[in-house]
């Protein structure tokens, strides 16, 4: 693999072997190079303290599965490649390898034996070598033995959304602009239709988190009767090119079947970014697979797709053109006293005790705080009442789960770099 010093930098696809070329803590940012896609970056706490030259295994989803750091000489040297162990055959003499997308043959090996799944190291002469790592990098889609999408684990019903709209505080013209694009895209006339215009087809929510993008959606749905399904990533991107296009297509078709119904994509950055010369080939791939899906399906047969993303910059522009995700929905990180005040109030609605707040005071002291942080006042208000054995918040609970919220807050931005 020849190595480029790029200021294009993409993540890295998940399912890959990566070696360490700089650690920049500041920017929080550890540039790799990595098999089988080239160069990128990533964050991973757990790389924080790595030296460069170190080598690391780096999982489908590092939410589930711990990075596996491997020895040096793993990484393949010049002349080498790497090779997925595809089957083995029936009378266990034969392995099945796949090197660049084509499939070769070579003996089992005695001790230790190839297994399925396996990643190993491959010569230029066709000799497969040390076993890389048990878990399979599998460009091409070869290697198949993961499940299908069940889009069914995703659909939540209008009556079991336990948000409405009263829930979401403040920011009343969002949440009309909001309503009023789902009515008119759910509405069975299909007035727009009638009357010659396009149709709402997807709607964009973007802005920080915990500004309420899911919640607004949910209740949205709820208030529209319509079914939802709510859609996170690496339940779509699977690491065999190819299976993920076609989970893409299941999921529409289950939800025009089910109509009406909302297809909510959360953080859809991390699944749809910016094609390129540089990016991943899945990447470039999924992303015109979710336009031509975008594009195909009939808005008539009553599904809306809501995208939500922190990062609108980071997605493909041709996702914003007309006829697409064309309607944009901004929230705002940063509520006013009138939004913060109707927040508070929002998210206490259901609290014992939530009458012993001084909510004029609260307001002062959340000046900067997002939706999400606000409500943590009850939570950890809660956590207090509980310990003390009561079914109720006083305002000693209140005043004091402020306190405990605004540490909070202040860890997680020192944390993200924010302060």
């Amino acid at each position: 693999m020849s190595i480029h010093d790029s200021d294009d930098i993409v993540a890295p696809t998940s399912g890959a072997i990566v070696r360490v070329r700089r650690v920049d803590l500041d920017a929080s940012r550890i540039y790799i190079d990595r098999l089988p896609d080239g160069q990128g970056w990533l964050w991973h706490p757990t790389l924080a303290n790595s030296e460069p030259g170190d080598v690391y295994y780096i999982p489908k989803s590092t939410a589930s599965e711990e990075l596996e750091k491997l020895p040096y000489d793993y990484w393949p040297n010049q002349g080498r490649d790497i090779a997925t162990v595809l089957e083995i055959s029936d009378d266990r003499k034969t392995a099945i390898l796949e090197v660049n997308g084509k499939m070769t043959a070579v003996p089992q090996r005695i001790e230790p034996p190839f297994e399925s799944g396996q990643t190993v190291s491959f010569s230029s002469e066709g000799e497969p070598g040390a076993v890389l790592t048990s878990k399979p990098i599998d460009r091409h889609g070869l290697h198949r033995e993961s499940p299908g999408l069940d889009p069914s684990i995703m659909l939540v019903e209008p009556r079991d959304i336990d948000v409405q709209l009263s829930d979401f505080g403040g920011s009343a013209d969002l949440v009309g602009r909001a309503l009023d694009l789902v009515r008119v895209a759910l509405d069975p006339r299909q007035l727009m239709d009638r009357i010659g215009v396009k149709p709402v087809k997807g709607i964009l929510f973007s802005g920080p988190s915990g500004t309420g993008k899911t919640h607004l959606a949910r209740a949205l749905s709820r208030e529209a009767g319509a079914k939802f399904y709510l859609i996170d990533g690496p339940e779509i991107i699977n690491k065999w090119v190819g299976e993920s296009e076609q989970r893409l297509r299941d999921l529409f078709e289950h939800a025009a079947a089910n109509a009406p119904a909302m297809l909510f994509f959360d953080e859809l950055d991390s699944i749809v970014s910016r094609r390129g010369a540089d990016a991943p080939e899945y990447v470039t791939r999924f992303v015109g697979q979710f336009l031509t899906v975008l594009d195909g399906f009939d808005s008539s047969k009553g599904v809306l797709v809501i995208a939500a993303t922190n990062l609108p910059g980071a997605l493909d522009t041709a996702l914003l053109r007309p006829g697409r995700l064309s309607f944009k929905v901004e929230f705002n990180g940063r509520p006013d006293s009138e939004d913060r005040l109707a927040i508070l109030d929002a998210s206490s609605r259901r609290v014992r005790g939530a009458g012993n707040a001084d909510l004029k005071a609260l307001v002062d002291e959340t000046e900067g705080w997002t939706a999400a942080e606000m409500s943590m006042i009850w939570t950890e208000a809660g956590v207090l009442a509980a310990l003390d054995g009561r079914e109720s918040l006083n305002a000693e609970d209140i005043r004091e789960g402020q306190a405990r919220a605004r540490l909070n807050r202040e860890t997680t931005l020192r944390q993200e770099g924010r302060v």
